[in-house]
């Protein structure tokens, strides 16, 4: 029987060698850096004491002298290897150790040589070793201690008759540029080191209110991170060709709903193009898109960085405009930007799943509680009436039969919410048209009053719970209209625009007054639109009030 111990004992070699490999790398980003600059001083030592060992330097008379100053520095760096002291970067201990690196070298390098003593290979060590401590600062105050030991040391040969002005000035210009470029590095680690900070900072909000909240600082505190760049993201539900695209530039988000299939069909987000060189035709299409639906052009950028997400819900693409970050720095950070939306993406999901089964379930609740109980009120009531006008006068039995009529059309609507509270029903499409002709019926009985309905563009389905939510609205709107502003004429207008659906209601009663909006703002009807995931505008307040309810499709689809 074959066995499958060589392909394990093969796969446990290759990870064993990946480590031993790796180690290096591992031990120093381990490693305090304090204690890389005491061994650091420790080795620079050792190999400056076996150089003067096996090839005495000049003068010969000041060797001795030299080789005491050598040895007292070794064991000076031993103790700060074997006892060390962790302290504070503005301590003045570090100061001292680093003069102490400023005098010995300097003291040695006058005593073999001057200016081409060879101790000077040792002075990039001080540099070295402030940058590592203090960055930018660190390199500048470094670059200074060391140009003026330069000038200390050379001055001597300077004035001596045999000039060496010219390698005093090749080291000095040689420290100078060693000085900036370190310099570099260590603001460019401090910045990194800022900007992971800040990221790690990420806004977190518990319950989002909505959508286009939760995006707007995401993507506010994404652009800090970044040095204000503008983003671009978009994002498609995995079962369905439907999605959105965030556009962010200089403190304003644009969002769009994409619900086109066959615009899905065309994009292939995992291996989208994210270099400019070669015509990303995925990001000019999504920023003309951001142009139309702002009307204005949108800048083409110079530099872009992109890379893909995915979750269990979504996945998408983040583009990084302009960035104000180094390349390979911006790389990084716009990874683990992405991640981080894609997993907000991800829980706000969850957090609509389970807002909507939670909605679900009380309404189920309520719908089995208006059953049982005032549902089967209304029915005796109403076979109460009935009896009663069978022994009163013809006029009485008419009053009688309206009040039943009434009664009779409150059942149906409390059946339909039930109906509709059923997990069964809860995803039935009907007409939107139909929806609202049978609700401006019903109103025009109920309180004498001219409901005129008007249904733009295509006809479209809705589901069974909008189409209840929207009745109610037109109907809690129509009594608003008629018990508080004496209108006999309302006007219903629905109409698909684009991603929503766009419900106008207006009437010629007497309106309200714009400075008391407030108060006197349809909070009930306001709170329906909301539930859908909508806004609701007041366009006119007198004569007459005309609301606007956009309420967006990809909900309520």
């Amino acid at each position: 029987m074959a066995s499958t111990a060589p392909e394990y004992s093969h796969v446990s070699d290759s990870r064993a060698t990946a480590r031993i490999a790796g180690w290096p790398s591992r031990a120093l980003e381990a490693s305090n850096p304090e204690w890389l600059i005491s061994v650091g001083r420790l080795v620079t030592s050792l190999f400056a004491l076996l150089a003067i060992y096996l090839d005495p330097t000049q003068p010969a008379h000041l060797f001795p002298e030299s080789e005491r100053v050598l040895v007292a520095y070794i064991i000076f760096a031993a103790s700060l290897v074997v006892l060390p002291k962790r302290l504070p970067l503005g301590s003045p201990v570090h100061l001292l150790t680093h003069a102490v690196d400023l005098v010995v070298l300097g003291g040695l390098s006058l005593l073999t040589g001057e200016l081409t003593s060879p101790f000077f290979a040792f002075f990039p060590f001080i540099l070295l070793a402030t940058t590592m401590r203090w960055g930018m600062a660190g390199a500048i105050i470094g670059a200074l201690a060391i140009e003026a030991l330069l000038v200390t040391v050379g001055w001597p040969d300077i004035e001596d008759g045999e000039s060496e002005l010219n390698i005093l000035i090749t080291r000095s210009a040689y420290f100078l540029v060693a000085a900036v470029m370190l310099g570099y590095f260590g603001a460019s680690r401090d910045r990194g080191r800022e900007r992971l900070a800040r990221l790690a900072n990420w806004p977190f909000d518990p319950i989002p209110t909505s959508e286009r909240d939760w995006l707007y600082s995401a993507f506010a505190h994404a652009a800090d991170v970044l040095g204000e760049p503008r983003l671009l993201a978009i994002w498609q539900d995995q079962e369905n060709p439907v999605g959105g695209l965030a556009y962010w530039e200089s403190g304003r988000l644009e969002l769009l709903q994409i619900d086109d299939p066959d615009f899905w069909r065309r994009q292939n987000l995992e291996t989208a193009q994210t270099s400019r060189s070669k015509g990303d035709q995925e990001l000019d299409l999504l920023l003309a898109m951001v142009a139309a639906k702002r009307r204005n052009p949108v800048l083409a950028p110079q530099t872009v960085n992109s890379t893909f997400f995915a979750g269990i819900n979504y996945r998408g693409r983040l583009f990084v405009l302009d960035p104000g970050c180094y390349y390979r720095e911006c790389i990084s950070l716009t990874e683990i930007i992405a991640s981080r939306i894609s997993h907000e993406l991800e829980r706000l999901a969850l957090m609509r799943e389970i807002a909507d089964a939670a909605r679900l379930q009380e309404r189920s609740r309520l719908g089995r509680d208006l059953h049982d109980s005032i549902l089967q009120d209304l029915t005796a009531a109403s076979l109460k009436l009935k009896a009663a006008a069978a022994h009163v006068s013809d006029e009485a039995a008419i009053q009688l039969g309206s009040v039943g009529a009434l009664l009779l059309d409150q059942q149906r609507r409390i059946r339909m919410f039930v109906e509709d509270a059923r997990p069964s029903e809860h995803h039935q499409k009907i007409p939107l048209s139909g929806t609202l002709l049978e609700c401006a019926e019903a109103l025009r009985e109920r309180w004498n009053c001219d409901v005129r309905l008007s249904v733009q563009s295509e006809e479209f389905d809705i589901p069974a719970r909008v189409s209840s939510e929207l009745s109610k609205l037109v109907a809690e709107a129509t009594a608003n209209a008629v018990r508080h502003g004496g209108a006999t004429i309302v006007e219903v207008c629905a109409a698909r625009r684009q991603d929503e659906l766009e419900l106008v209601i207006s009437d010629n009663g007497g309106g309200i007054v714009a400075d008391r909006t407030l108060s006197r703002t349809p909070l009930s009807i306001a709170e329906r639109v909301r539930d859908l995931g909508g806004q609701l505008i007041i366009t006119r307040f007198s004569p007459g009030l005309e609301i606007l309810a956009r309420v967006p499709l990809q909900r309520i689809g």
